[in-house]
């Protein structure tokens, strides 16, 4: 695939830009530039290889592991409480 001239200048006009003939040749030039180094990625042959959601095998080590080291019982924070209503604490309205 190529890009020619008249797609730079649809996407100028779409973009309500103002460019000079030198400045379409630039860009013209640049994104073929870019198609032909993608070309070369999609030839890559990607056969029998594994897909990965990260670029590495090595997993976050560093992050300590969540431990249930004490839980209070509901129970427990109802008879605590001054108003309750069934499973709800009950408190005063704080918004004026």
């Amino acid at each position: 695939m190529k890009i020619n001239i008249e797609l730079i200048k649809a996407l100028e006009q779409d973009a309500m830009l103002d460019l000079s003939d030198e400045e379409l040749n630039k860009i013209l030039k640049f994104e073929n530039d870019i198609l032909e180094k993608f070309e070369k990625v999609f030839s890559i042959n990607t056969d029998n290889v594994k897909e990965l959601y990260y670029p590495f095998e090595i997993y976050n080590t560093y992050l300590r592991e969540d431990d249930n080291t004490s839980v209070i019982s509901k129970e427990a924070i109802l008879s605590n409480a001054i108003d309750s209503d069934e499973d709800f604490i009950v408190i005063a309205k704080v918004v004026k």
